[in-house]
């Protein structure tokens, strides 16, 4: 997760994969744009199963994460 973080909404419980990137000194293109987007449908695609094991399988949080990256 270098890239990014998951953060968790307290007031709606939304999820979501935050990433960013510094472009203070460079034009944003879709070349910079590009990785930061597939950066977040991956690693939404890779934790969602434990983010519903959480949810509708009593797993914790701890033992979703272990299952997820072994």
């Amino acid at each position: 997760m270098a890239l990014g973080n998951f953060e968790l909404d307290f007031s709606d419980g939304e999820v979501r994969y935050k990433t960013s990137i510094d472009a203070t000194h460079t034009e944003l293109t879709p070349a910079l744009i590009r990785p930061i987007v597939i950066t977040n449908n991956l690693m939404m695609d890779r934790y969602f199963p434990g983010l519903m094991s959480v949810i509708y399988a009593n797993v914790s949080a701890v033992d979703a994460i272990k299952q997820i990256e072994g």
